[in-house]
């Protein structure tokens, strides 16, 4: 609150002085408005009766002269006229004209030296205070023919100038005042909401979110690092060897991916809601592989699981962009559904890859079938899932694990989208030899898509030298055997084989009898 207050006094401050300075800036600017249109009105005054004046002036015609001077006063801001002749000598004059500004005062600034040509009589004009205030004073010569015939003095009442320089300034004391309160206000509300929004966002980079991504934190968030580095250093005895945790896992991401945010792309999701007959909804944790493998990532990294909603009340729990917090209750990480069409899942998933390629991959006695309208819908899945994909994604480099081989074609379309992207694809299943493989009328375009990872793992080895070989024989590629990679153009994809299992459970090999007594 006392930082508030400073900067309110401080604001108040800055203002007073932008109003003083305004203030007086007005104030002169109007003022000169103010005499620049009095002598305008002036000379169109005299302008307009410059004619009668010299006629009356040639013929002598005093009466003529006060009754055109006459007319000049009535406007309501000419206080008096008088005209005066060559000599100095008043020859006609309204009524209460001021005898400060007599001819022979006003001769002195109008009239050249004697004997000069009329050309040299010039127009004078004066700022000046009477006893009722301010007044404006122009002497204008009248030449006819090159002959001086004399000059008007012009006194214009300079009252309603005070009164509106008054005004002006009034209004613009309330307005600036208005403006400052309204400033003051709607400033410490936006400093307070961006206090209350940095502040949440320098705490959620002291707990690893890896959606943090404001440029002022950029050196911090260096200088975080390499503290985690040199704190990472004294764990690293008790981590290397121990087993795998999420504490482990969570310190792993952050050091070496940075806290990046992860994007998991699978058909299967890790939480689907049922309705049930008594018109419940009921959350199920399908028993899979694939989720048991990586929602502790999820759980460590708090990315995206974008998956296919195929739950009968999966619409009914998400937002209004089709997203989820889960696991429910602890709600780490965030679950995005993508719905499919009854066309589109019986061609995609029941057809190509159930009838097509889980068949061939597994050299089973099942013969594979493959229909083109099958091919559409998965090369249409594909896409509708990388376009999620790059919806939910906040940066240009991003950590993208694609899973199973429903998304043979996905790792390419991410890599024309988000060239900088780290793709991770596995292949859940077998990838079977080049003549076997070569069954599948796409599989040149299933080995380029997939060729779009950064890094491609398989189960085994031979199943990483069977795709190496396959992309060898029917692509355009390089095989660098030394590093194990595949090489298409400039761009590299590491193959790599990272066997799944489930743990051991060590307790039974404590607590269990010998072999001999279980015999």
């Amino acid at each position: 609150m006392k930082t508030g207050i400073r900067f309110f006094l401080a604001l108040v401050t800055g203002l007073g002085v932008l109003i003083g300075v305004a203030w007086f800036v007005v104030g002169q600017t109007t003022r000169d408005w103010f005499e620049r249109d009095i002598a305008l009105r002036a000379d169109l005054a005299i302008s307009g009766a410059r004619r009668a004046l010299v006629a009356d002036l040639r013929q002598q015609d005093l009466r003529g002269l006060r009754g055109l001077l006459a007319d000049i006063a009535r406007d309501e801001r000419v206080l008096a006229v008088a005209v005066c002749a060559p000599a100095l000598k008043p020859l006609a004059a309204t009524p209460g004209f001021p005898e400060t500004f007599s001819c022979d005062r006003m001769g002195s600034h109008v009239r050249p030296a004697a004997g000069a040509a009329a050309e040299h009589w010039t127009v004078w004009r004066a700022m000046d205070e009477l006893p009722g205030g301010p007044v404006h004073v122009s002497a204008i010569p009248l030449i006819d023919n090159g002959a001086a015939l004399g000059f008007v003095v012009l006194v214009h009442d300079l009252s309603f100038v005070a009164r509106r320089e008054a005004s002006t300034q009034r209004f613009l004391l309330l307005a600036f005042v208005v403006l400052a309160a309204m400033a003051s206000i709607m400033t410490l509300v936006a400093v307070r909401l961006s206090w209350h929004g940095w502040s949440n966002a320098l705490r959620r980079l002291a707990l690893g979110d890896g959606n943090t991504r404001r440029r002022e934190f950029v050196p911090l968030l260096k200088d975080l690092r390499e503290l985690l580095d040199r704190l990472a250093t004294e764990e690293q005895a008790d981590l290397r060897g121990g087993i795998w945790t999420p504490e482990r896992l969570k310190l792993t991401l952050q050091r070496h991916l940075h806290g990046e945010r992860l994007v998991v792309v699978a058909n299967r999701e890790p939480y689907i809601h049922d309705r049930e007959p008594d018109g419940t909804v009921r959350v199920r944790h399908p028993a899979s592989g694939l989720v048991s493998a990586l929602e502790p990532v999820m759980r460590a990294c708090s990315g995206v699981w974008v998956a296919h909603g195929a739950g009968s009340a999966d619409r009914e729990t998400v937002d209004a962009h089709d997203h989820l917090r889960v696991p429910p209750g602890e709600e780490s990480y965030a679950l995005r559904r993508i719905w499919l069409s009854a066309e589109e899942e019986k061609g995609y998933y029941y057809g190509f890859s159930n009838e097509g390629l889980w068949p061939l991959c597994h050299v089973s006695h099942t013969r594979p079938t493959f229909r083109i309208e099958d091919w559409q819908h998965y090369r249409q899945v594909n896409q509708k899932f990388v376009q999620a994909v790059c919806e939910e994604v906040d940066t240009d480099d991003p950590v993208i694990l694609v899973q199973d081989y429903h998304f043979a074609l996905a790792p390419r379309l991410l890599r024309e989208r988000l060239p900088r992207a780290t793709i991770l694809t596995f292949w859940h299943i077998p990838w079977p030899n080049a003549e076997q493989i070569s069954i599948c009328p796409w599989h040149t375009e299933l080995i380029e898509g997939l060729l779009g990872s950064s890094i491609l793992g398989f189960h085994t080895r031979l199943h990483c030298n069977n795709f190496m070989y396959a992309a060898d024989r029917f692509l355009e590629a390089r095989l660098d055997r030394e590093d194990i990679a595949i090489v298409q153009g400039e761009h590299r994809t590491l193959v790599r084989d990272y066997p799944i299992s489930v743990e051991w459970p060590h307790h039974w090999v404590q607590t269990a009898a010998p072999v001999t007594e279980c015999r």
